[in-house]
């Protein structure tokens, strides 16, 4: 027979684990693609592309950096970030968006940059 505190112990354990669970998803955020983030009104959205070169803007007095993202579809987006600008942000080829589309362009409130490993070669044959 089962006695009372292994069952107590069982259930207060599940409790912890679903509380945990629930935590989790309520602050997951999801990867997507231009076109989802368009339609989504979450503003923890994670949105990973290429920076297009030419598009990049850094205003350190205004800690702001502006760029236009093509994600893997081909589609593009602005993307407006304010903070302190990443060390490595003229070097970064790809980045990781995490924020919200608002008004036409994506605000990050975080950006993941991707840069070239100096082990890569500038050019492949």
């Amino acid at each position: 027979m089962i006695s009372k505190g292994a069952i107590l112990a069982v259930a207060v354990g599940l409790a912890g684990a679903t509380g945990m669970l629930a935590a989790f998803m309520s602050t997951a955020s999801p990867y997507v693609d231009i076109e989802q983030a368009k339609k989504a009104s979450a503003n923890n959205l994670h949105l990973a592309g290429d920076i297009n070169p030419n598009s990049l803007q850094v205003d350190a007095r205004q800690s702001r950096v502006a760029f236009t993202l093509t994600d893997e579809k081909g589609d593009t987006v602005p993307v407006v970030y304010e903070g302190h600008t990443p060390a490595n942000m003229g070097d970064a080829t790809r980045v990781v968006a995490v924020g919200g589309m608002r008004d036409g362009v994506f605000k990050a409130d975080k950006l993941l940059l991707k840069c070239p490993s100096k082990y890569e070669s500038k050019e492949k044959a």
